[in-house]
């Protein structure tokens, strides 16, 4: 399994296969704290050989600079086809999109993807006061 694209974005969405990413970013600049951010997205594009084909679980989390869950970790089971010939791969996109995430002090948030209990990949999201 290959992740080709994860990352944080104004918006993602899927649209018949193609994965649509919107200004993509990895700092956030409050005027003050607490801050509510309005929403955003969290894009992946997953490749699987054809050797992985069946149903793998997928767990993200994302964790405030304390290392606490900063919204419920989020797991669910991902289907992943028999490529159709002549290909010899299934991709797979994701995106998770989240509303109202309310950030307690500046720092590094921490997105972090696991497939089947193993870490996969991982980013930071630099949270930062305004001087």
């Amino acid at each position: 399994m290959e992740i080709e694209i994860f990352t944080l974005a104004d918006h993602a969405q899927d649209v018949g296969g193609k994965l649509f990413i919107s200004g993509t970013f990895d700092t956030i600049n409050a005027p003050q704290f607490p801050l509510t951010y309005p929403a955003f997205s969290l894009a992946m594009r997953m490749r699987f050989s054809e050797k992985e084909a069946g149903t793998s679980r997928l767990m993200l989390k994302v964790l405030d600079p304390s290392g606490k869950e900063l919204v419920q970790t989020m797991e669910g089971d991902l289907p992943v086809q028999v490529p159709q010939p002549p290909a010899t791969y299934s991709a797979i996109n994701f995106t998770v999109n989240l509303y109202q995430i309310q950030f307690t002090t500046p720092g590094i948030y921490t997105f972090e993807l696991y497939i089947d209990g193993e870490w996969r990949t991982g980013l930071k999201l630099n949270v930062a006061g305004r001087s």
